[in-house]
């Protein structure tokens, strides 16, 4: 009898032994880890973020100078930040541009605006076989301050020729974005919408900037192409290019809107850099002051009409880089 209690006593332990090797409790650490999913190397994504910061200041101090001038001191500030996520299927890519400038000349007392810009560009594209995206892009621009027509070389405050949102540019598009290069990106897009806002009660009444008078806001419909380069040229140099048309098929198709902005930095170390930059723009619904009336001629206004802007900067300042 009491063989069968020891044998029986036996069995069981070994049963509970056995059980406890085969099914051993999981540690909350371990659990995580076996129920993570598995990552292979096709689910990888880029991510990137930098922000360029420059600032650039000059001035000229005259004082009894026979040659004759003018005392000055400018100061352009800039920040370009970029972010970039680039996934298997889905590429997200966001650009934010802003630049102030201003010129004092003491003495005058005056103050001009050397500078002013602000541009968000964001584009979402959801990758093709080959190495194209079908992507959406939404791109918009205006300007900070209040700009003023020059009377004599001097801003004239009750002439307001633009301010913030008047104008502002919004422009909507629907595309293949394609990268033939590593340096170079084309967007095109045959569905795209751009609109034009004047918000301001005066300028909006003129019809300024190709609204028509009274009204607010002007959409045109057509197709859109931006071509972007960044090459670096050498070690320290690098030249980056933007190129944007844009063609209304209603209105003049043949008459392309330009936006082109050309930025060649030098860069002599890690904070000092010099930058030379130019921009183009040409909208046909923008009327510029093409010639100066003739006060030799009476009831002559000059002319008015589109015309090629232009704006060059050459400056040397503190440039910071953070990723």
């Amino acid at each position: 009898m009491q063989m069968r209690w020891v044998i029986g006593l036996m069995a069981l332990a070994w049963g509970n032994l056995a059980a406890q090797s085969i099914v051993t409790p999981l540690g909350s650490g371990e659990e995580t880890r076996l129920r993570a999913p598995v990552v292979s190397d096709a689910d990888t994504v880029y991510q990137k973020h930098e922000t360029l910061i420059n600032v650039q200041f000059s001035q000229v101090q005259l004082s009894q100078w026979a040659a004759g001038g003018q005392s000055s001191a400018s100061l352009i500030a800039k920040l370009d930040q970029f972010w970039e996520y680039d996934g298997t299927t889905f590429g997200w890519d966001t650009e934010l541009h802003a630049a102030f400038g201003l010129l004092h000349r003491p003495d005058e007392n005056i103050i001009l605006k050397t500078d002013d810009r602000i541009e968000l560009a964001s584009k979402l594209g959801y990758r093709l076989k080959d190495k194209g995206a079908l992507t959406a892009l939404g791109s918009f621009r205006t300007q900070m301050a209040p700009g003023f027509a020059a009377v004599n070389g001097v801003p004239d405050p009750s002439q307001v020729t633009s301010r913030f949102m008047a104008p502002g540019y919004l422009v909507v598009a629907l595309g293949l974005d394609l990268k033939p290069t590593p340096t170079t990106t084309v967007f095109l897009a045959p569905f795209t919408s751009k609109s034009t806002y004047v918000l301001d009660d005066s300028l909006s009444a003129a019809g300024m900037f190709g609204v028509a008078p009274g009204e607010q806001a002007r959409h045109e419909v057509g197709g859109y192409i931006r071509l972007g380069l960044k090459e670096q040229v050498t070690e320290n140099v690098t030249y980056a290019v933007r190129l944007d048309l844009f063609s209304n098929y209603l209105e003049e198709p043949e008459a392309v809107d330009i936006f082109s902005d050309h930025v060649l930095t030098l860069k002599v170390n890690d904070w000092l850099s010099t930058t030379l930059g130019l921009t183009l723009i040409y909208d046909k619904d923008v009327e510029l002051l093409l010639r100066e009336p003739d006060p030799d001629i009476p009831e002559d206004e000059g002319e008015m009409g589109p015309g090629v802007q232009l704006k060059q900067i050459l400056a040397v300042g503190l440039s910071l880089k953070f990723s």
